[in-house]
């Protein structure tokens, strides 16, 4: 047995991802993706539904990370195709509560940033074409900032000088999702958008600050599954392999970190979740990530071949 093959048979919406995204086995992945929503870790989210009201534990954003907003925002990182009926009622709950007005969420501001990016990912997620979805596009193009990222607080005194890799990461991943559900609106500014966002964020070196070459913060060099909101830069490396982004050399630090991190057949462990709610845990901190393993290898076969290969092809003992 080698990685493939171990991830593959750890869980469904991880072989899912598996065959879809690295081996591009795209008939063997639809036929998986009818069944992700049985696997232990997808069952436990979407039993916990409350289907009289639609929700998940009486919250639309709160709490973290039991509420309606990031249950889905889980699901749609599972692959769980959220079309059905069930997941399209508590969508337009959502963005009854969190989208209106165009946005605005009182006089003075807008909803943040951030969130109305969770929201296109969910909402494209669904396969919709309600217009509210092309409104919130039309914002974040819209916002953009001059560094070519995005920021939360855009619209707040004092005004900030530069992006957040958090938004901006939270922007590309919804991007990402657009693409590669074959949304054409706006696209061209969109692949624009994918571009700009991520030479911000390689501006940084993925996690560094460009004034003193300091760790920003140590938080970002841990990859927490599910991630909840905050940024690492696992997850900007993985959106930007998805989005076909080319090689930097200001990718290396990161990917020499990640290296380092992994065993003899290039398999990683699960780091400590954010602190908050969840229902039930996928894999506890020191454990095997079959999930995050996959990401890696995503990551190692568009930005580091040879290691990505010399992974595969080795046998476990």
């Amino acid at each position: 047995m080698n990685v493939i093959e171990w991830l593959k048979s750890e869980d469904l919406f991880t072989k899912y991802h598996v065959e879809k995204y690295l081996l591009e086995n795209y008939y063997s992945a639809s036929n998986i993706k009818e069944v992700i929503n049985t696997s232990d870790f997808a069952k436990t989210i979407i039993s916990r539904q409350d289907l009289k009201t639609s929700l998940w534990d009486e919250g639309i954003y709160s709490p973290k990370y039991t509420s309606t907003h990031y249950s889905l925002l889980i699901l749609c990182e599972l692959g769980i195709d959220l079309s059905e009926t069930r997941y399209l009622k508590t969508i337009n709950i959502l963005l009854e509560n969190m989208w209106y007005k165009g946005g605005k969420v009182s006089n003075y501001r807008h909803q943040d940033m951030c969130v109305v990016a969770m929201m296109i990912r969910i909402c494209s997620q669904a396969k919709m074409t309600d217009q509210r979805l092309y409104e919130m596009i039309d914002y974040v193009l819209e916002y953009k900032m001059s560094d070519g990222g995005w920021n939360c607080s855009w619209e707040r005194r004092p005004y900030p000088k530069q992006s957040s890799l958090h938004t901006t990461l939270s922007v590309l991943e919804a991007f990402a999702n657009l693409k590669d559900l074959n949304y054409s609106y706006r696209l061209d500014e969109i692949n624009e958008g994918c571009k700009t966002g991520s030479e911000y964020i390689l501006t940084k070196r993925l996690f560094k600050s460009v004034r003193t070459g300091e760790i920003i913060h140590k938080d970002m060099l841990k990859f927490p599954f599910p991630h909840g909101w905050k940024y690492d830069m696992l997850r900007a490396l993985y959106v930007m392999a998805n989005l076909n982004i080319p090689y930097d050399e200001r990718m290396e630090d990161g990917l020499n970190n990640i290296i380092n991190r992994l065993d003899d057949y290039g398999r990683i462990k699960a780091d400590s979740l954010s602190v908050g709610k969840y229902y039930g845990i996928y894999r506890r901190a020191n454990q095997l990530s079959p999930f995050n393993t996959y990401r890696v290898l995503l990551v190692l076969k568009k930005y580091k071949y040879s290691n990505y290969c010399n992974f595969i092809n080795k046998n476990m003992i």
